[in-house]
């Protein structure tokens, strides 16, 4: 399967699209530097918990815009001819079962019973 790209110039400059996904980037990072500090302030892990699932939310959302992008990308490439149906299709899979996997998160395992290790 090859990866495709409409044109480098594309890529270069990204357009709107590209500059919402940076700037949602930064916000990202802004809030994990915001839970560090919560962390070196000796907040309640209650706290800390919820500053990690608002920017896990604030990550998944950027994948999925991300992943939209790409979507229209492949279709801009099969309209174009420099891609197949079949290899966008099969790189689309790829990504998006990329996504899904990392949106579940970690596996979950069957509970523990009884005195901890």
């Amino acid at each position: 399967m090859t990866r495709t790209t409409p044109t480098a110039a594309t890529d270069r400059t990204g357009g709107p699209d590209v500059v919402l996904l940076r700037q949602r980037l930064r916000r990202v990072a802004g809030q994990v530097l915001g839970i560090e500090r919560v962390i070196a302030d000796g907040r309640p892990c209650g706290d800390v918990l919820v500053q990690l699932a608002a920017a896990q939310g604030a990550l998944r959302a950027a994948a999925h815009q991300a992943l939209t992008r790409h979507a229209h990308m492949l279709t801009t490439a099969v309209a174009a001819g420099t891609t197949t149906p079949g290899d966008a299709a099969d790189e689309f899979a790829h990504l998006t079962a990329l996504h899904t996997h990392a949106a579940a998160g970690p596996p979950t395992g069957p509970a523990r019973s009884g005195a901890r290790r």
